[in-house]
């Protein structure tokens, strides 16, 4: 696949760069007169030399008023350049500003004028110095960017599903076997991770193996990888820093599950989850009574839903059309995420997603109504409204085809979560951490399910049908899909 670069297409800075570079560039020659004891005696940790570096390690020695400003300019251009900060991560692109300017300085005798090299410099010279340090930060940053396929480890299923391989749209999950005999190619390597896999070696004893062996660091490296989940999600990430591709393939994959989620009850859904997720699933516990006496306990909370295999079989396969409604709307948010924000309606529906998500694995209720409000919020596009809110959630929930329309429900569940939870809870009007809220956090799963599961579908046919809907404004474009999930029959 080709690397084309988004960097170096870059427009004219919205910032006057060029008063930062005259700072940096007077505070680095200033300095480079000073004696050594001086400059040193100025360092804020005897370990860290005061200098900006260049990419091949030259520092040039300077104050913190150079720092200070190559800072400011650093923030300044990264908040200029939106397809900078989707792709590399900010502490990426410290390194590469600060690169940057070591190269632009270096390189700045070149850019006086002939005969005037002991004269004073005018302004055209910080003009051309700070060309040079944008070029090379689109150099420097355009070297950054990999593509690369992004694996994370999943409990979808508790044991032996026999569910094959499925996708959420950008996102391929495989079966544990089916991931290994795909991405493990190295032939000694995989029969290594094959007797592991069927304990025919143990890894107490692959351990032992000489580290210079190779092939037995590299099999190590993968089953520690794996550890003890069974499923494995895969997702391309194209043309990212390596930081910042794992952090992106980490939250879509996240939001994959999330849509996984959707189709279970909320028990079941939170025993989904991904590698890195903040979820306890087993504690052992251990308290001392008043007299001194430990007292031991534990629970368990089995990652993976379990069920039948033909039973999981058959849903998964059911629910795949629905998997691919949802997977194109992530689709098309991985795709406008590389250099900017997506389209505002599938903007508020990833967002409102990871809240849901985020929801579902909330250890209290408290957080969760909140979550479930903001979830609510978002996808509503209420603007924090219950009004426009409810007329939303009984457009979804209610449409025109309905044969049993229950407004009156569905506006009692938005005020039970919206109003008289998230709202409440948030501007602390009542305390919520330790009090039961278990009903209306109950009330918001099951809405925000049934809305999302509703929408879903109906905001995959806009994206593919009316793309005008793409150039509206928010609230028109709300108001039109409002209208259309009404008018459903």
């Amino acid at each position: 696949m080709s690397r084309t670069s988004t960097i170096g297409a870059r427009r004219p800075a919205k910032v006057p760069i060029e008063k930062y570079i005259e700072t940096i560039v007077a505070d680095v020659f200033e300095t480079f007169a000073m004696p050594s004891e001086e400059w040193r005696s100025l360092w804020k940790s005897p370990l860290v030399p005061m200098a900006i570096t260049t990419v091949d390690h030259r520092e040039l020695r300077c104050t913190q008023v150079a720092i200070d400003a190559a800072h400011e300019l650093t923030e300044l251009v990264w908040k200029d350049r939106a397809e900078v900060r989707q792709s590399i991560s900010r502490e990426a692109f410290k390194k590469i500003s600060f690169n940057a300017i070591g190269e632009a300085i270096v390189a700045s005798p070149s850019n006086v004028p002939p005969g005037t090299a002991d004269g004073p410099v005018d302004d055209e010279f910080f003009s051309a110095v700070s060309r040079d340090y944008l070029d090379w930060v689109d150099r420097l940053a355009g070297k950054k960017l990999e593509t690369t396929s992004r694996h994370i480890p999943c409990h979808l299923f508790q044991f032996e599903s026999e569910v094959p391989a499925f996708n959420v749209g950008p996102v391929m999950f495989r079966p544990r076997a089916a991931w290994i005999s795909t991405f493990v190619t190295e032939p000694a390597v995989s029969e290594l991770v094959r007797k592991v896999e069927q304990r025919i070696v143990t890894m107490e004893e692959l351990s032992r193996a000489d580290l210079s062996d190779i092939t037995a660091s590299t099999a190590r490296s993968i089953l520690n990888f794996l550890g003890g989940y069974g499923w494995i999600a895969t997702v391309e990430i194209e043309d990212h820093e390596m930081v910042q591709s794992h952090r992106k393939a980490s939250i879509i994959v996240g939001l994959a599950i999330d849509v996984i989620g959707l189709t279970f009850d909320s028990e079941n859904a939170n025993r989904l989850t991904q590698a890195g997720r903040k979820y306890i699933f087993g504690e052992v516990r251990m308290a001392t009574n008043a007299h001194g006496k430990l007292v031991q306990g534990m629970s368990s909370n089995l990652p993976g839903i379990g069920g039948r295999p033909e039973a999981l079989r058959a849903k998964m396969a059911a629910e795949q059309p629905f998997f691919d409604q949802a997977g194109s709307l992530l689709e098309a948010y991985l795709e406008a995420r590389k250099t900017g924000a997506a389209v505002h309606l599938i903007e508020r529906w990833v967002n409102a997603l990871y809240w849901f998500g985020e929801a579902r694995r909330e250890a209290s209720d408290f957080m969760a109504v909140v979550d479930y409000g903001c979830a609510a919020d978002v996808l509503s596009g209420a603007g924090g409204k219950i009004g426009p809110l409810k007329e939303f959630a009984d457009a979804a929930l209610n449409p025109k085809g309905s044969p049993h329309p229950e407004p009156q429900v569905i506006s009692d569940a938005a005020n039970r979560v919206y109003v008289e939870g998230r709202n409440k809870l948030a501007h602390g009007e009542v305390s919520g951490l330790f009090e039961d809220l278990e009903n209306t956090r109950k009330i918001g799963d099951a809405l925000m399910a049934a809305i999302f599961l509703e929408v879903t579908p109906e905001l995959a046919k806009v994206l593919q049908d009316r793309p005008h809907y793409q150039k509206l404004s928010v609230d028109h474009a709300y108001q039109g899909f409002t209208t259309l999930l009404k008018q459903r029959l």
